[in-house]
């Protein structure tokens, strides 16, 4: 790849990294602010208004998504001359992803208020559709986007390993971080909680693997 090809890579990698660090800053103050969701109560209320702190959180959210999706197809540009067949079945995954993700961030902004709207019949549907709820549908589909999202990680992270160093070690963290958000989905599934942490788990290591890519194309 070029060195101008690298610096668009990395320039993506960082500007995934930064977003991703203003939305947890967005989800720290608002847990502090508000507490967490954690019951069927708590998920109405929580639908009842959206104000700028979620418009903020949520589209910060839909920014992350949309940077992932670049950094991995720059990835598949990246991996398919060495092989071209893997980087191709990496790929087809990704746009999952991004749909199962985009639908969960962005909804809270569109179909969670007309829901709320509709008054106290919608109730059961509108707690489903609460993303902060870890009882939700919607927080389900959101963490199975992220464990569909860590079968190219897995594979993209293998590839990287065989590429020239600091490559090998984010390849390293990129395909752990895919690791752990599959074994998240199955604890959330499986309602086992220890296996659940594997989603946050997967999260710290991918935040990892873009301060890699970022210091190893920025460079």
């Amino acid at each position: 790849m070029t060195r101008s090809g690298e610096k668009l890579l990395g320039g993506v990698a960082l500007t995934c990294l930064i977003v991703t660090a203003i939305w947890l800053a967005l989800l720290i103050y608002g847990t502090a602010a508000r507490g967490a969701v954690e019951t069927y109560e708590e998920a109405l209320a929580a639908a009842e208004t959206v104000d700028l702190l979620e418009v903020l959180t949520y589209v910060n959210a839909a920014l992350i998504t949309v940077s992932a999706m670049m950094l991995f197809a720059g990835l598949t540009v990246l991996l398919r001359t060495r092989a071209p067949l893997w980087a191709a079945m990496g790929a087809v995954f990704v746009p999952v992803y991004g749909l199962l993700n985009l639908f969960a961030y962005l909804s809270q902004l569109t179909i969670v208020p007309r829901l709320a709207a509709l008054g106290p019949a919608s109730d059961p549907l509108l707690a489903q559709m609460v993303q902060a709820w870890p009882g939700s549908m919607v927080n389900v589909l959101n963490n199975l986007g992220y464990a569909v999202l860590g079968i190219p990680s897995i594979i993209f992270g293998v590839l990287l390993v065989r590429e020239d160093p600091p490559l090998p070690l984010t390849g390293y963290l990129l395909g752990l971080s895919g690791a752990a958000s599959i074994v998240g989905i199955v604890g959330i599934g499986a309602r086992i909680a220890p296996l659940e942490l594997g989603s946050i788990v997967g999260g710290v290591l991918f935040l990892a693997a873009l301060v890699g890519f970022s210091a190893a194309w920025l460079r």
